[in-house]
């Protein structure tokens, strides 16, 4: 009796294969790129730094995959109404991390542009690219 190992072997690495997310090709065009997720959170004072609103900007690919080395424009809108442009480059997981910090108050942060050579940054993809937090 044949032993059917190999062929289960053989379906189970294809099926994997198969589930890997695998970016486009360079030579295909440009790579698109979206905000996969945005959001804002305040950071207490601690031992590690002062108050902060940190701004957590997630950077995908068309099939899902982090982009790293992204570099992401922002502007925030702090309490006060003052307004200001902050540049960020991803992290290895695809996220470019913001922070300021003016006080109690409504704070928003939207992504202007992400640029990378080879990709194209296609906002009509986001999924939320300007969320808004308040402090108390």
């Amino acid at each position: 009796m044949k032993s059917k190992l190999p062929l289960y072997l053989a379906i189970v690495v294809s099926m994997l294969v198969s589930a890997i997310a695998f970016p486009v090709l360079a030579a295909e065009g440009p790579i698109p790129m979206w905000v996969s997720r945005a959001r804002l959170a305040y950071v207490g004072r601690s031992s590690t730094g002062p108050d902060a609103v940190v701004g957590m900007i997630h950077i995908r690919d068309a099939t899902r995959a982090k982009v790293e080395s992204a570099t992401v424009t922002a502007e925030w809108i702090l309490p006060d109404g003052t307004v200001f442009q902050e540049t960020v480059v991803t992290a290895f997981q695809g996220v470019a991390r913001f922070s300021v910090w003016e006080g109690r108050g409504v704070y928003k942060l939207c992504v202007i542009d992400a640029t990378k050579e080879g990709w194209l940054y296609d906002p009509s993809l986001d999924r939320k690219s300007c969320p808004v937090f308040t402090v108390h």
